[in-house]
């Protein structure tokens, strides 16, 4: 089966469109179609249905998309298993990262790689923890760190760090300008944040149903970025790691507080896909990550 062939099929997946796929392959769209016929003989199903808006994939198209993306990471890895080991680690890493740290993270790794392991290209997803939950267990990538939720299903899971929850308000807001917020005065608040079951949300719930209270959920919001935005804005409140809004507290657009009675934290681990714990490439990213917060 060729690679080529492969690759086309992957384009074709991602863009869900035949005439996307050549314009971005630089083959003619007859030859993709020829291409993915040809896939489609020698595999005996179909691996896609054509409509009007394009082309989405039957069941087969999408157990293909799983075992080709290996296929061709394993290929890429050919150089370097024909060398043996070489000096410096080198090839493609795909890590997947929970939104809430994803930036804190990136600014560690970006530049520990760029001046010691240059010849490694990172792919990064951000994403909610259910997706990064299924990105790490149909082996899309090689390495996903997210928090509490959903890590007993994950391979080669390993904690990293613990890191405390805050209540976040606009800058100068006198609320989260105290020293600490108890959680039945938190309850009562405007709340922003992500939905169920996601992040720091899934504590918050888990607080909530305990202390016998209900959150005053205003919005739910999919993206960090956006979240603090709105809190910036004065629509409400949201709850986050330090992490994650250390910098905003720090050039005076938000303010945070501690959350007491009680406490609230998160757990937050490192998941190493199996079809990869072997690749030099891999454990070096996999070792800066654990390195992070040390």
């Amino acid at each position: 089966m060729a690679l080529d062939n492969l690759k086309l099929f992957l384009a074709v997946a991602n863009t869900g469109s035949f005439s996307k796929a050549a314009q971005i392959s630089g083959v003619t769209q007859s030859a993709i179609s020829k291409r993915i016929l040809q896939l489609e003989l020698q595999l005996g199903h179909r691996l896609f249905e054509r409509h009007g808006r394009g082309a989405s994939l039957s069941d087969a198209g999408r157990l293909l998309v799983r075992h080709a993306e290996s296929l061709l990471r394993d290929a890429d890895q050919l150089a370097q298993v024909i060398g043996g080991e070489l000096s410096q680690a080198q090839g493609i890493v795909r890590l997947a990262l929970q939104a809430s740290i994803s930036w804190p993270l990136m600014q560690h790794l970006h530049p520990a790689l760029r001046q010691n392991h240059p010849l490694i290209h990172l792919q990064v997803v951000e994403a909610p923890t259910r997706q990064v939950v299924d990105l790490i267990q149909e082996g899309r990538v090689d390495l996903g760190v997210l928090s509490d939720w959903g890590q007993e299903t994950l391979p080669q899971i390993e904690r990293l760090f613990t890191s405390p929850l805050l209540l976040v308000g606009p800058a100068g807001d006198p609320m989260t300008g105290a020293a600490s917020v108890r959680f039945e005065q938190l309850a009562q608040t405007p709340l922003i944040v992500s939905p169920m079951p996601n992040g720091a949300r899934v504590w918050l719930e888990a607080a909530a149903k305990e202390a016998g209270r209900a959150l005053n959920v205003t919005m739910e919001v999919h993206s960090v970025h956006l979240i603090k935005k709105m809190v910036i804005a004065g629509w409400g409140y949201t709850v986050a790691l330090t992490e994650s809004v250390k910098d905003d507290v720090a050039q005076g657009t938000l303010s945070a507080c501690p959350i007491t009675a009680p406490a609230m934290s998160q757990n937050f681990y490192l998941s190493v896909s199996n079809q990869r714990k072997g690749s030099g490439a891999v454990g070096v990213v996999a070792k800066l990550i654990r390195d992070w917060r040390h």
